[in-house]
């Protein structure tokens, strides 16, 4: 089967396939959280995990 996608979307497609986002909630807030270094900072509350906490 052909794919519908060509050129530079196809290599995009294929790229990111493999690739799995994973989204951190704040355990706090519920709020997404974001990576600074070593740790996950909630923007919201301000709650702070390290990235070595289970």
């Amino acid at each position: 089967m052909k794919s519908s996608v060509s050129g530079p979307e196809r290599g995009r497609d294929q790229a990111t396939e493999g690739r799995e986002v994973s989204v951190e909630r704040c355990e706090t807030c519920g709020t997404e959280m974001y990576g600074l270094h070593c740790k996950l900072v909630c923007p919201n509350c301000g709650y702070k995990r390290d990235c070595s906490d289970p």
